[in-house]
This record gives structure tokens, sequence and C-alpha cells, in this order.
């Protein structure tokens, strides 16, 4: 059994190495592919198709999301019910887009450029930045700063992979332990906030506000389970999809020129292009999970059509889809001049990603930030613990 695993764990760390020659052989000779009540859905089109019929291909998180909330759901675990419809429109009134321009970027600029400004001229851009910008605009923007600003920026991130990667045992261990944590200290943030109301404008605020008007789905357990989720969703994507960035940059010096001249003149929006160009060439992961929930033919009436059988646990392989030649020209190419609609960083349809507005300036601002600093050089290679990239040694004249 232990060489059986053993050998599983290699092949599966062989295939990882090599997901864009793999994808590219399953897009010209079996775009989807079914084995053993598994399906990898590899083209463009066919990957909108399933991440499009949400009451079909359904989200595999609501067992996973019950234990991190001990009993309850959060949006992104639910199907197209009422209560989805709910819980996201009630997080809609308190997180408002008009928060970007007024509140968010704002932060994300001073806090990023105090942070440099405040080192020696050397750093691990992971450690002192891109893992603490997001975990303090927790606190700023959203009333949790957490009990500790590692250790709460450590629970979002094993959370994270518990919910989203495959089973580990280990992994469920200190995610379980890292939820009571978090259940415990958002549970008596709220009840402080109850007793000794704030006049501070957060979300926190504006939910209790949302709770005191009547509204339905704000009660204290609903808003924290609903806080467990931004949290988890906030902390470990900004700082992975921020690093992964820099480092592409760095990995590429004519882009890295570029890019520090788009910084430097305050260009947010090829800031945003840099940030998508490099995560559609280096993604966050392969794609995303979900569940058949009956029997389904994938690209009907064309050549390719394959039946997905009920049951199947399907891979909508978002990596594959933004390299595929038929829908992005020339994939292999560094563009600046991509239509959005070319990205699927957030997803498509029913589970767009709630915070990709946040993403899309919050990535970019502390990209940029690091971009402004004078002979800007990468000190070491980016060091990654599967699944996030742990440090990446910088310097720079301060």
């Amino acid at each position: 059994m232990a060489k059986e695993k053993s050998f599983n764990d290699r092949l599966t760390a062989w295939a990882l190495k090599r997901l864009d020659g793999i994808f590219a052989i399953l897009r010209c000779i079996k775009p989807t592919v079914v084995i053993k009540g598994n399906a990898v859905v590899t083209r463009f089109e066919d990957v909108t198709e399933v991440l499009n019929r949400d009451w079909i291909f359904q989200v595999p998180y609501a067992e996973k999301m019950h234990k991190v909330t001990n009993g309850s759901n959060f949006f992104l675990g639910m199907e197209n019910t009422a209560q989805y419809t709910r819980d996201v429109s009630n997080m809609r009134i308190a997180a408002r887009r008009e928060d970007i321009d007024e509140i968010i970027k704002p932060f994300v600029d001073r806090t990023s450029t105090e942070i440099l400004r405040n080192t020696t001229g050397r750093m691990d851009v992971i450690q002192q930045l891109t893992r603490v910008v997001p975990t303090r605009l927790m606190g700023e923007y959203f009333g949790t700063p957490g009990w500790n600003e590692t250790e709460f920026a450590d629970a979002a991130t094993i959370m994270f992979q518990y919910l989203f990667y495959p089973d580990d045992p280990e992994v469920e261990e200190k995610a379980l332990k890292a939820a009571e944590q978090t259940r415990n200290y958002l549970d008596q943030t709220i009840a402080e906030r109850k007793t000794n109301p704030s006049e501070k404008d957060d979300v926190l605020g504006r939910c209790l506000k949302l709770q005191q008007a009547g509204m339905p789905g704000m009660a204290d357990i609903d808003i924290r389970n609903n806080l467990i989720g931004l949290i988890i969703g906030a902390i470990p994507t900004t700082s992975k999809c921020a690093a992964v960035t820099l480092n592409h940059l760095f990995n590429n010096p004519e882009l890295l020129v570029q890019a520090q001249q788009a910084a430097r003149a305050d260009d947010d929006e090829k800031m945003i292009q840099f940030v998508q160009e490099s995560l559609r060439l280096n993604p966050f992961a392969a794609g995303i999970q979900r569940i058949c929930a009956e029997d389904y033919v994938v690209a009907k009436g064309t050549l390719r059509s394959t039946k997905i059988p009920k049951g199947a646990k399907v891979l909508a392989a978002t990596q594959s889809a933004m390299m595929d030649r038929r829908k992005i020209e020339k994939p292999k190419e560094f563009r600046l001049d991509r239509p959005a609609h070319n990205y699927m960083h957030f997803g498509f349809g029913l589970h767009t990603c709630f915070g990709q507005y946040i993403n899309l300036t919050q990535i970019p601002g502390i990209v940029k930030a690091v971009l402004k600093q004078d002979t800007l050089r990468r000190v070491s290679d980016m060091v990654v613990e599967e699944p996030f990239p742990v440090s990446l040694e910088i310097e720079f004249d301060n």
C-alpha cells in the first residue's frame, strides 16, 4: 500500500510539472476525458459551458464548509438557492463596489508603500508584504484584524488548502483547529462590537446595522460564517497571485522593465493587465472542481462531444482553457491587449469570485509598490511549499 501511494505521489508530482503539455495534448486529441468517475474538461468553450451550468455541475465544498463553520455553510458551498441569493445580496450591500476607489485602493497603496519604506532595502516580499497587506485589509475594511497577524494569515491559508485541494488528514486536522480558533475570534469580535458600538464604517459594522434593521440572514452566526468565507478567500489568494506575478516579471527582464515603467507612471489599468497575463501563464490553480449532478454531454453536436456521468468529479481546467489557441490568440505570448473575457482567474457563472474587483485592485497595487523601487532585483528563486509560495527575497535601494 505504501509503495502504491509512493508511486501515485511520484506520478502526480511528475504530471503537475508538465500540465501545460498534457493539457495541450488533450485539447487536440481528447478535449474532455473521463476516467473512473473523474472528468477533465480542457477547451475554452467547454470549460465555460461547465462553469455556466451550475445546476448540473455543482460545487463540492458544502461538506467541508460545514466542518469549517461547525454546522453551517457559506455561499461558496451553496447551490442556486434562496439562501445563496440572500447571503450574496447581503454581503454585496455590506461590501460595496464603490469602496474600491474610496477605501480599498488608498489603503492598499498606502500600506504597501509604508511597508517597503520601512525596510532596510532587503525583504522577503511574501512574508513581509504580500501576506501582510491583505491581512491588514481584513482589519481595516472588514473589521476583523485577527488575534495575531501572522497566525491569522496562517489560519486562512490552511483552511483554504483544506477546502480547495485534495484531501489530506494532516491538513484537515490543522485546518479544523484553525477554523475553531477563527470562529471563536469572530464570535468574540462580533459580541464586542455589539457591546461597544463603533462609528467605524467597515463591513462588520454595516452587517450589524443591517441586523439592527431586521435584515433576514444577518444573525450573529450568519455574519460570522460569511466573514469566515471571505477571510479564507482573501488572504492566501492575494498573496500567491502577487508573488507569482512578481516572480514571472523577474524571470523576464524585458517585461520587468515595462512593468516598472507602468508602475512609476501609476498606470493602474496596465498594471492589471500585467497581473492578468502573468497569472494566465502561471495560473493560481489547474482548474475549478465540480460534481456532475446528472448525466450530461459536453460539446453536444460536435465531434468532441463527451458524456460525463452523474456523480463524476469534474475538473474544469481553466489553466488549459486560457492556453486554448482556438479562443486565445497566440496563447504562449505575453500580451497586454487581451480582452477581459480571455481570463478565467475568477471563474464564470454563479460562483464567479465574490472578491474579484477587490483582487483586481489589491494585487496590482501590491505589485506596483514593489516595482516602483529603484534597482529592484531578486535575491533568490521563489520558494514554494505546495500549494503556496512561502518566500521571495528581493533587494532594492531604499
